[in-house]
């Protein structure tokens, strides 16, 4: 037979204490997304510190956007703003991150970011809306709840990274469902530029090779080389060497046609009565 044993007074003080403090431990963490008075004391607290206004009414929120404390957050292709949203308006801070946010929202789940509630003046909030709120300050918005399971685990996984960095505080609110984003505008400010200062400056643009037009040059005639003469060219082109020599050999006649003359003339005496004819010896007719 097994007996069963009853539980003891210090085990049941154990368990009662456990119980007490479940919820002072709960709204501790720092990652909790139940939300708890120490984070709303916290954001309203951030608020009052950085002097930002609480708007009571339609025409303070008018006057803060015409003097630039409040933007206008319109939507892109990364999120979407509701058109129940009545005032499409934020403090800088609160759009820079729903933008960034969106961005790495949709390229890790395919999907745009759903923003269901922005600034809203005193006289505009919920009847169930905490006196500690922050939405008329500016600084807070509310997203929707994602439908898809891993989508809906990115998104609160990277919310709560934010909360550990000390940026934002983060509540899952359940009437009706959406999460409760107040962001810490100078803690945010910060965080965005120790970012941009860490990544990596952009490479030099590669410099182009210079393009120069192309040079024309004259052409050059090639200078006339005179080759001295060959013996071929002494004579003209057209006797060739049978011609020189026919000259050589005319001019050697004639020159010895004259030797002969002046020979014979020599060897020719005057005949008494008459004279010689100087070829009377060669006969004639």
């Amino acid at each position: 037979m097994t007996r069963t044993r009853r539980a003891g007074p210090a085990l049941l003080l154990a368990l009662a204490l456990a119980l007490a403090l479940a919820p002072a431990v709960a709204s501790a963490n720092p990652t909790a997304l139940g939300g708890s008075m120490a984070s709303m004391v916290r954001q309203h607290r951030v608020a009052e510190s950085e002097g930002l206004a609480f708007s009571r009414t339609e025409a303070r929120v008018d006057r803060l956007v015409a003097d630039g404390a409040l933007e206008p957050v319109p939507g892109n292709a990364d999120y979407i703003v509701l058109e129940s949203v009545g005032h499409k308006v934020a403090r800088p801070e609160v759009r820079l991150l729903v933008e960034r946010l969106a961005a790495q929202y949709r390229a890790a789940t395919g999907d745009p970011l759903v923003v269901t509630s922005l600034v809203r003046p005193l006289d505009e909030q919920p009847a169930n809306a905490h006196r500690l709120s922050v939405h008329p300050a500016g600084i807070a918005m509310d997203l929707r709840v994602p439908a898809n399971a891993e989508s809906r685990r990115w998104l609160e996984r990277t919310l709560l990274a934010l909360e550990r960095a000390g940026v934002l505080d983060v509540t899952r609110e359940q009437r009706p469902p959406h999460y409760h984003v107040a962001v810490f505008p100078a803690a945010y400010r910060a965080y965005v530029a120790k970012l941009d200062a860490a990544k990596p400056a952009p490479a030099p643009a590669r410099a182009e090779p210079e393009v120069h037009a192309p040079v024309t040059v004259a052409a050059v005639a090639p200078a006339t080389v005179v080759a001295p003469a060959t013996p071929e060219a002494r004579f003209p082109a057209s006797t060739g060497l049978g011609g020189a020599l026919a000259a050589v050999l005319a001019a050697v006649l004639a020159g010895a046609m004259v030797v002969i003359v002046r020979w014979r003339g020599t060897r020719t005496s005057p005949v008494a009565g008459g004279g010689a004819s100087p070829l009377g010896s060669l006969g004639g007719a």
